[in-house]
């Protein structure tokens, strides 16, 4: 009967395994990723440099600007002057106000205007790609959640079947005793497995139950809410048929853009730095309409002026070398953590694809294995039932088909997880 039900499962599990991904599983992935914080706050910070961006841009356009002021003096200026016999005397206003609206254009800032909105928009390509980077991560966390929990609970049923297979062998050993064939040490050791098999079964379904806690939790789900999964882990056995391209994968990576646009950052916020010390060129318009006014008339006067400013920074004792010198090592800096970051990622991209194919292999190998051991266990119970084998025999065949299912199960869980890692690897999920 359990090879009856173990072919069964490999035979439903057969349509899913051309699948790229399971439908309850790509269920669970897309719950996940529209729960997770991590992702909208990704989302948030790509918000920010977009408006960053928008706003770095405005520096290019005039702006205009309004001031109004007043000042009460208590002495105000006075001026006597005798021209010929008559004394002539001018004197200043205690109360001085009025207000003045300025347009002015930047015409040449040094390049700080340039490298502050390239800066501003290699910070948004950054944050696009760190939102890249979270999702493929969530989405591999996800898989490894769901398929772990579905694990979990096929473990609980090897536990169950491997109690109801100790229970038949108590049963079997019962019988014999009762019939005086053979004395009472077997039947307490027989008594011992099945205690032990019961312990099993309750570790298994602790975990199983942790596991399917941590399930809902990183869906943002409820326990009490339904949430439909696959009922075994789906055996994979064909793996990846080619090598993947390393360079074409690695400009796939986000984590590659993210270094990449850290270097052109350090690159542009070294210019902005050395923009202090270069000329600097704006022109602009004045209109005011202020008290005193013409003639120091009392009444509020219009005026205006347009002017021209040149600022020449000429001598800043070694302050822009200096300034200079540092940009470019942090630039340096940035490019060597671009190649560790490449070095990594072509190592993960490596290992991933040989990890998985060694998976599919091991699943192969403890399914022959699994086989193997339900044949071993059968006969083990009738020679027993015969007589020609010592009860020791039967427990170590039982314990072997047992311990053959756990390899099982491990062996496929540990090929969907592979699976799921090269995925991330090579940015190719589903999503």
């Amino acid at each position: 009967m359990k090879k009856v039900v173990l072919y069964i499962g490999l035979i439903l599990a057969l349509p899913l395994e051309a699948q790229e991904d399971s439908f309850y599983q790509l269920q669970y992935r897309e719950k996940v990723l529209h729960y997770n914080q991590d992702i909208k706050a990704a989302d948030f910070q790509v918000s920010i440099h977009t408006e960053m961006a928008q706003s770095a841009r405005a520096d290019f356009l005039p702006k205009l600007s309004a001031d109004a002021d007043f000042k009460y003096t208590g002495n105000p200026l006075q001026l006597t002057r005798t021209v010929g016999d008559i004394p002539i005397s001018f004197e200043g206003r205690n109360i001085h106000y009025g207000g003045s609206l300025t347009l002015a254009q930047p015409i040449y800032m040094g390049g700080s205007l340039q490298a502050a909105y390239r800066k501003a928009l290699q910070e948004k390509s950054l944050a696009e790609q760190e939102r890249r980077r979270i999702l493929n991560n969530i989405a591999y966390d996800a898989d490894v959640h769901y398929w772990n929990a579905v694990a979990q609970r096929e473990m609980v049923g090897v536990a169950a079947e491997y109690k109801k297979a100790v229970s038949r062998l108590v049963t079997v050993v019962k019988h014999r005793v009762e019939v005086e064939y053979i004395d009472k040490n077997d039947l307490l050791m027989a008594e011992v497995k099945l205690n032990e098999a019961d312990y099993q079964w309750l570790q298994a379904t602790n975990q199983a139950e942790v596991s399917n806690l941590a399930l809902y939790s990183f869906a943002g789900l409820e326990t009490n809410e339904d949430l439909s999964t696959d009922s075994i882990v789906v055996a994979l056995k064909q793996g990846m048929t080619e090598i993947p391209d390393v360079m074409a994968t690695l400009e796939q990576r986000p984590e590659m853009q993210i270094a990449r646009s850290q270097v052109d950052i350090q690159e542009s916020t070294g210019k902005i730095a050395n923009a202090q010390y270069l000329p600097k060129i704006s022109v602009g318009i004045n209109s005011s309409y202020s008290s005193p006014g013409y003639d120091f008339t009392s009444d509020l006067d219009p005026n205006y002026a347009v002017y021209a400013k040149v600022s020449i920074p000429l001598y800043e004792w070694g302050k822009r070398k200096n300034t200079r010198h540092a940009s470019r090592y942090q630039i340096q800096t940035a490019q060597e953590n671009q190649q560790k970051i490449e070095d990594q990622v072509r190592l993960e991209i490596e290992t991933a694809y040989y990890t998985f194919t060694q998976s599919i292999d091991q699943v192969r190998l403890t399914e022959s294995s699994l086989q193997k051991a339900a044949e071993s266990e059968r006969m083990a119970m009738d020679k027993y039932r015969e007589g020609r084998i010592s009860i020791v025999e039967v427990i170590n065949a039982q314990l072997y088909h047992q311990q053959a299912k756990v390899n099982y199960i491990q062996s496929k869980l540990n090929a969907q997880v592979a699976r799921s890692s090269y995925h991330r690897v090579t940015c190719s999920f589903t999503l």
